[in-house]
Order: C-alpha cells, then sequence, then structure tokens
C-alpha cells in the first residue's frame, strides 16, 4: 500500500511539473508575442518600395534622379507614355521620321531622350515628354548635328545622354527657365554623363574640351554652351555665347572672354559699330 502511493505521489509530482513547464511556457509565449506586437513587422510591402525605388533589373536606366519611380528617359518609361494615347504615337512617330529624312535614321539620338522635357514637369503638372509644335522641328536639326559631332570628335563620351529638350513656354515659367531660352524654340538641349560624378577631373576634362571646342568653332556653328554646377549641359545652336550659374557668362568656366566689338567716331555724327 506505501508502496502504491509512493507511485501515485511521484506521478502527481511530474503531472505539476509537467503542466507547470506548459504553463510557464505558455506564459512566456505570450509576453514575447505582445513585444513582437509592438515592433514594426517586416511586410512584403516594404520591399515592394525598397524595388520600386531602385528599379527592376535588367531594365533600360538612365537615372534620372528627379523621378526614380517612373525612370523619366528610359525606352520602357517612354513606350509606356506612347500607348497611353494615339496621339502621342502619331506626332512622335511624324517627329522621328522629319528628323530621319533629315539626318538620317543613324544620326537620330534615341526618341526617348530626345522628347524628354523639364526635370520637374511633375511638379509643373506636365507630362515627362513632349513633341515640339511641327513650325519648331527644323530648329533641332543643327543642334543634333552639333551633338553628334562632340560624340564622334570624342569631346563628348559616347554614353552621354540628353535629358531636357523642348519646353512649352508654360511649363519653362515653372520650371525656372530663362525667359528667352532656346528650348522654347527647340533648339537647345541639355545633356550630362551620367557616371561622371560632379567635381571629378573626368566631368572637368569634359567641360575643358568642349569650352575649346566653343572657342575654335563656336561663332561658326552659333554654339551656344552652358555648363552648370549640378553638372548638366547645355547645347544649342541660336547664338554664340556662354554662361554659367545665374546664366551670366562671368560664371562660365571657360576662361575665354568673348571680344568685343570695335566702336568707331564717325564724324561728330555719333558712334557706330
Amino acid at each position: 500500500m506505501i508502496k502504491n502511493s509512493s507511485v501515485i505521489i511521484r506521478v502527481s509530482l511530474l503531472s505539476v511539473l509537467l503542466f507547470g513547464g506548459q504553463a510557464q511556457a505558455g506564459i512566456f509565449s505570450w509576453l514575447f508575442d505582445k513585444d513582437k506586437e509592438n515592433q514594426p513587422s517586416q511586410t512584403t510591402d516594404d520591399r515592394r518600395v525598397i524595388v520600386r525605388t531602385v528599379g527592376n533589373v535588367g531594365e533600360d536606366h538612365s537615372d534620372h534622379s528627379h523621378d526614380i519611380e517612373r525612370n523619366v528617359g528610359t525606352r520602357v518609361d517612354y513606350e509606356m507614355w506612347l500607348n497611353q494615347s494615339n496621339y502621342y504615337r502619331q506626332s512622335a512617330e511624324a517627329y522621328e521620321d522629319f528628323l530621319i529624312k533629315q539626318l538620317g535614321k543613324e544620326n537620330v539620338p534615341p526618341m526617348h531622350e530626345l522628347l524628354t522635357t523639364a526635370r520637374s514637369w511633375k511638379k509643373c503638372g506636365a507630362e515627362p515628354y513632349q513633341v515640339p509644335p511641327s513650325e519648331l522641328w527644323h530648329q533641332m536639326v543643327p543642334t543634333i548635328r552639333l551633338y553628334n559631332d562632340l560624340k564622334k570628335s570624342g569631346i563628348l563620351p559616347a554614353h552621354t545622354q540628353i535629358r531636357s529638350v523642348y519646353r512649352s513656354p508654360e511649363l519653362n515659367r515653372c520650371a525656372g527657365g530663362a525667359p528667352a531660352s532656346k528650348h522654347i524654340t527647340n533648339g537647345a538641349m541639355d545633356i550630362w554623363v551620367p557616371n561622371y560624378q560632379v567635381g571629378s577631373w573626368q566631368l572637368s576634362a569634359v567641360q575643358d574640351k568642349l569650352c575649346q571646342y566653343w572657342i575654335d568653332n563656336g561663332e561658326n556653328r552659333q554654339f551656344g554652351l552652358g555648363i552648370y554646377a549640378t553638372g548638366a549641359i547645355h547645347l544649342d545652336t541660336q547664338g554664340y555665347r556662354k554662361w554659367g550659374g545665374q546664366f551670366t557668362q562671368s560664371n562660365s568656366p571657360c576662361r575665354y572672354v568673348l571680344p568685343k566689338k570695335e566702336v568707331l567716331y564717325i564724324d561728330g555724327q555719333g558712334w557706330a559699330e
């Protein structure tokens, strides 16, 4: 009888220990689960945002930092824009056909670059791409020729890209462009070298070569050259001039100063150029 009681007592103690262990585990699990509820969860939405920000692997990136989500200036994004409207596609194809007839197919820059507008298009309520009015199409032809010559001669690296061309007067005002900007007349393009950092010796070398070309050939080609602290470079063929920040000649990295026109005094009748 005593032995049986001893067995019963041992079994009871074992049950208490097992039950107590399970209860403690349950309590600890409940406590830790409560802590987890108070911590930010790592959801698939977080990962999706990160992927969307850096872009998709294998996509044709030009890394336009002004609109990372859309990757403006890439073929993929440009095709998406074209597909929004038959008018967009038809007008873009008509413009491209015009340029091909003027320059030859191999000399027309990618249309997904050539139709980009101001980088602040979204803030200004505009489109990222725009076909200029047909009466202005011819203005771009000599500027494209200049751009191609600069690349063929090695002054501009082969991976140079176009990032802003035609702007409507309304968009130009909103974007802070100069009132007489040649972007309005479709005669100008802003370019950049994506993998050359601002202040790098590579970008400085490109700017020096551009300045030298501007000195040697600028007047004949009516070359307008703007070099900005952001690394952007403006090209047009609508007037021999240069400038840097604040659209002033004195801020241009090109050290050469345009000579002043000679002024003569004729027979006491006043000054004449």
